[in-house]
């Protein structure tokens, strides 16, 4: 488990007096395998168990808001300790800290980088757990069950009797902290991926990891901007089905397969994978599509599959519910159209990875189809003339004999 000490539970909730906090630890466990587990993913909640017990055999209690060693030397003793705060952020920023001068691991404590990081991550993790936990049991917390089977009400010396307004707004409150660590848990684990990464290669495995190069809509702050989600990250992993859903169902039929792997590399790289050279191998010709192409064409995929998504939403009222999706698809078609009326226009910009679209297809088609019509028209003309020729009885002109061409009538 992630939290077990009495001084961790009473940190996160200090006005309480857990006598017993362990018989809080059944509690506590249920909700990191519900709720934190999936957020973190089972190879780095695993790595974070491992972690925590050697944390708390090197520095005791991770509690505290300033960390120091038990076991090492200070490398300056007249020099204070960098509260956890500022020190992660001269870690991550290298900006001064109210110790004095600008963070170096020698100037302030012994205490790793890395472990600083852990300790960061492991305590909103125990802020998840905690908050969820008394959000979903306060009913239990709130009774106590003697030998006989009897029920009574718990209280505490020198405090009121809680009424229910107290106690709803015990609950309210501990889902807000809850969402709020969650929030922070996934923002501090996406600034790792993006700067340090000494979580990252564990945390990609989870179904909650920020970056899914396989959408376009690979954050949520992407997806924000184009659909109202509050900018919650949560709000964007609960959608992350209906997007890939409504962009394999209405949007690949549409382009093709080819088309929209190229676009989503596009947003993720800003160039397109070359289709021809070997593996291996780079194609420097090869920097995305032309003349900004791109940029447009990612914009109006990216609005029809908003309005798509949007009609399968299920957090709005009901009495409007059916009108706001209706509303939505129709929204949703008409970006789709859109976007298939610019494909058509810039179909030669496209390259390869338009030549397996139906857009791309049924273009070819009507293009063979006219030639066809044109040379049926050829066709029927020549015949005509051959008529026209033959009722008059006279030859037919067929072109100057090789013998007499000169370079004029060639």
């Amino acid at each position: 488990m992630l939290i077990s000490t009495q001084n961790e539970i009473i940190s996160l909730m200090p006005t309480a007096r857990w006598d017993r906090p362990q018989q809080l630890l059944g509690y506590l466990e249920e909700e990191e395998r519900v709720t934190l587990e999936p957020l973190l993913g089972t190879d780095l909640y695993n790595h974070l168990i491992a972690e925590y017990e050697r944390l708390r055999r090197t520095y005791v209690d991770i509690t505290a808001t300033t960390i120091k060693p038990t076991h090492k030397a200070r490398s300056n003793p007249e020099l204070p300790y960098a509260d956890v705060t500022e020190r992660l952020d001269a870690i991550q920023n290298r900006q001064p800290y109210t110790g004095g001068g600008y963070y170096d691991e020698e100037e302030t404590d012994d205490v790793p980088d890395d472990d600083m990081m852990t300790i960061r991550l492991l305590r909103i993790c125990q802020q998840i757990e905690f908050y969820k936990m008394l959000a979903h049991k306060a009913g239990l917390l709130t009774v106590s069950f003697n030998e006989g089977g009897g029920m009574n009400m718990v209280s505490a010396d020198g405090y009121e009797p809680a009424d229910d307004k107290h106690a709803e707004r015990v609950v309210k409150d501990a889902f807000m902290s809850a969402g709020r660590a969650i929030d922070s848990l996934l923002l501090f684990l996406e600034a790792d991926a993006k700067g340090g990464r000494l979580f990252t290669g564990l945390w990609e495995k989870a179904d909650a990891f920020y970056l899914h190069k396989d959408l376009l809509f690979q954050t949520a702050r992407v997806l924000n901007e184009y659909l109202d989600i509050k900018g919650e990250r949560m709000a964007y992993i609960q959608l992350v089905r209906d997007i890939r859903f409504c962009q394999n169902t209405y949007l690949k039929p549409r382009i093709g397969a080819k088309l929209l792997t190229a676009v989503i590399d596009y947003a993720n790289h800003g160039v397109i994978s070359s289709q021809s050279s070997e593996p291996g191998e780079s194609d420097d010709n090869n920097n995305g599509f032309d003349d900004g192409v791109g940029d447009e064409l990612l914009s109006l995929l990216r609005t029809a599959l908003a309005f798509y998504v949007e009609s399968r939403r299920r957090d709005i009222d009901p009495p409007r519910q059916n009108v706001a999706r209706r509303d939505s698809m129709t929204d949703a078609q008409q970006a789709m159209a859109m976007a298939c009326e610019f494909i058509e226009d810039n179909i030669d910009a496209l390259g390869d990875a338009v030549t397996d679209s139906p857009i791309y297809k049924a273009i070819r088609a009507r293009e063979e189809q006219e030639a066809r019509d044109a040379a049926d028209a050829c066709a029927a003309a020549e015949r005509q003339r051959r008529a026209v020729c033959e009722q008059q009885h006279r030859k037919l002109f067929t072109g100057f004999p090789a013998t007499h061409r000169t370079t004029d009538r060639n």
